[in-house]
């Protein structure tokens, strides 16, 4: 994404030494102008450019790169503030004797602790550049490296995601082969079909939103060819053109739906799974039948328990922080989750 002018004048070193310099020069040179006190020559113009830049350069490229970096901020100002002490009283001696600017009589004080302030001002705007700088460098290192950690906790993620369901898929099919069934090829059509989109489409951080839905009709049609009993109430309401959504969110809900619902009696199983769109805003909703006894023995249905559900909320943390709303309840013999996630950029 391309910086916005105002940020990239900003942030261009060359057009900020040249700004700095402009304006110290400009103000003095008016003012003095209009004011009549006095008039700004050549010599005075070279002399500052030479004193104050040596003294402003070296801080900016030599002394704070040095300290900052190493956090030595006793050791900085133990050499600064006599540089700039003697600087002070070596320009109130230029000024008086070399280009007579003062007026005053005599070794003074007063226009040396001046002087004094107005260097360590001049030194404090011309150093907060690269202290924004240093900062900003610091803030981009340390989020490519936020960011790099999340991409790979995120594929550690989704690679968790769907072991079992393709050991399970496997012990299917080669039952089936083993009595010969017709159900192997079609089983086999969508295992690939799942295996496909995993493999070379999941490692995308954002997937279009039909391919996802894809994805979990051909792992719902899997599951419907290995539990027969099973009834299913799969239902997309809205158009899912045009939008994108990171993948592998809602396999793991639906997968934990099919798991459960397998373990209780055959007239009780069922499984529902809608998805709907109401503008940017993606309403996922899941629903499962399970027994009690199945909840006790696998601890895995509660809102806090199972690896699946506690992977889910870990990616949907990473890629969608504040934009989405998860809610499971278990209740009269149903397990159910509500997510709602918010597409808009």
């Amino acid at each position: 994404m391309p910086k916005p002018p105002l940020q990239t004048l900003l942030t261009h070193r060359i057009t900020l030494n040249i700004i700095f310099w402009i304006s110290y020069f400009v103000y003095p040179f008016l003012r003095f102008r209009y004011t009549g006190e006095h008039t700004i020559t050549v010599e005075e113009v070279v002399f500052y450019l030479l004193f104050y830049g040596a003294i402003l350069y070296t801080n900016n490229l030599y002394l704070l790169p040095k300290y900052l970096k190493s956090r030595k901020f006793k050791e900085y100002a133990l050499i600064v503030v006599p540089v700039v002490l003697a600087a002070a009283i070596l320009e109130s001696y230029v000024n008086k004797t070399l280009l007579k600017t003062c007026e005053c009589e005599g070794p003074n004080s007063t226009y040396v602790i001046y002087n004094f302030i107005h260097l360590g001002s001049i030194m404090v705007i011309f150093g907060a550049v690269h202290i924004f700088r240093h900062l900003n460098e610091n803030l981009r290192a340390y989020e490519k490296s936020e960011n790099a950690r999340l991409e790979t906790e995120l594929k550690f993620l989704k690679s968790q995601v769907n072991p079992h369901m393709l050991f399970n898929s496997l012990n299917s099919i080669y039952s089936y082969a083993l009595e010969n069934s017709k159900r192997v090829p079609d089983m086999v059509i969508k295992l690939s079909e799942i295996l496909r989109y995993m493999l070379y489409e999941c490692d995308k951080p954002l997937v279009p939103l039909e391919r996802e839905i894809g994805y979990l009709k051909d792992y719902v049609a899997l599951q419907q060819m290995r539990l027969e009993d099973i009834k299913v109430d799969f239902q997309i309401v809205g158009s899912v053109n045009q939008l994108q959504l990171a993948p592998m969110i809602f396999i793991a809900f639906v997968e934990n739906a099919f798991k459960y619902a397998s373990q209780t009696p055959d007239d009780k199983a069922k499984v529902k799974v809608w998805l709907s769109l109401d503008g940017r805003e993606l309403h996922f909703y899941c629903e499962n039948s399970f027994e009690s006894k199945a909840e006790t023995e696998s601890g895995g249905l509660t809102e806090s328990g199972g690896l699946g559900i506690k992977n889910a909320r870990a990616i949907l943390d990473i890629s969608y922080p504040n934009k989405h709303n998860l809610t499971i309840k278990e209740e009269s013999g149903l397990f159910r989750v509500d997510l709602r996630i918010d597409l808009s950029a």
